[in-house]
């Protein structure tokens, strides 16, 4: 009996290749909505969004290496203290120019 990490690895890949179908269908769908806006002498469609640009605040690495730094800042006072002392420092050094 194979592995059960064997058959996620299976269902990823095949989840991969099914997003990579859907964003190839909707590249190939603005495209075409373009050429029909040029044609028609209208304005073309905006751009569509791209896998893993989300929005504006990034995605799930930047929030886990946020959390990361958290854990890390609550954990060791000394740390904490050196780091939020530079951050006053240099918020005083913004404000006073």
């Amino acid at each position: 009996m194979p592995d059960p990490s064997f058959y996620a690895q299976q269902a990823a890949q095949q989840a991969q290749q099914q997003a990579r179908q859907a964003h190839q269908q909707a590249v190939r769908a603005h495209q075409q909505a373009v050429q029909d806006a040029v044609r028609r002498g209208h304005r073309p469609p905006p751009a569509p969004v791209h896998p893993g640009r989300r929005g504006r605040a990034g995605g799930l690495v930047p929030f886990l290496l946020l959390v990361v730094v958290v854990v890390v800042l609550a954990r060791d006072a000394a740390l904490r203290d050196s780091v939020l002392g530079s951050l006053h420092h240099l918020l005083t050094k913004v404000l006073h120019r």
